[in-house]
């Protein structure tokens, strides 16, 4: 018998005989390995919510940096945008990313320990950031006159600057982005796919050095404890370091 030779089968539904290789009957269109149409057909349609949801976040960012001068009121809208579209994917498979949100196994000793080296790691990387800044281009980078000139500015910075991102980046990045990629890849790619992205929604080459590692440490957190709380937490506090800086260097509260 020659080794190339096609095999056949009976379509279930029409009885003809069909090649065993294919999905689907040629004559009738009927599926016919389903478990393996059913995978190809999830894998597509996480893969095209995965793009939905970066071509989003891309199309804000880039509206946001058209606008030459921001003001509160204009960081506050593209906050919101972001916070609502961060919760519309999280909730469009919520039975899937529901459980994102409990804190199986909470330890304050863990939570302090993440805090303590989060702080150290941002006080470090906002050390840096302004020598490199001065050393590149030369004279400083502060978001803090955005607010300043409010007065309750430097509590909207903090909400605007730490609070939004750490919620709703962490929902959309390590919730709802690597909940669909774990769908589609295992979880060592998973963690460096949500990290580059993260990475890059945020149109800062110069914070390639800490950033990428930031969201390396994120992802790596949330699959290993099933959590995006600890993400919060961390995310939180490394932003409002960078705000109390902010604050001690150019205002007070």
């Amino acid at each position: 018998m020659d080794s190339q030779e096609t095999i056949y089968r009976l379509c279930p539904n029409c009885q003809n005989n069909i090649p065993e290789q294919n999905n689907f009957c040629s004559i009738c269109g009927h599926a016919q390995n389903h478990e393996e149409v059913k995978f190809h057909g999830k894998k597509r349609q996480n893969l095209n919510q995965v793009a939905l949801f970066f071509a989003i976040e891309i199309i804000i960012c880039i509206s946001a940096g058209l606008i030459s001068e921001h003001t509160i009121l204009i960081a506050l809208f593209f906050d919101l945008i972001m916070a609502l579209t961060a919760i519309l994917f999280f909730a469009y498979s919520w039975q899937e990313n529901k459980f994102l949100l409990k804190w199986p196994n909470f330890s304050i000793k863990k939570v302090s320990a993440l805090i303590a080296l989060t702080l150290i790691a941002s006080f470090g990387v906002q050390f840096l950031v302004g020598h490199l800044n001065q050393l590149v281009f030369n004279k400083d980078y502060t978001f803090y006159y955005t607010y300043a000139f409010h007065d309750y500015g430097n509590y909207i910075m903090i909400i605007s600057v730490a609070l939004f991102p750490a919620l709703f980046e962490e929902l959309a990045y390590r919730g709802f982005l690597m909940q669909r990629l774990l769908n589609i890849v295992d979880e060592k790619e998973a963690i460096y796919i949500t990290s580059i992205l993260f990475f890059f929604i945020h149109f800062s080459m110069i914070s390639f050095f800490w950033m990428l590692p930031f969201g390396l440490v994120l992802a790596y957190v949330r699959i290993k404890t099933n959590t995006l709380w600890y993400g919060i937490v961390m995310h939180f506090f490394f932003n409002l370091c960078a705000c109390l800086i902010e604050i001690y260097n150019y205002g007070s509260f």
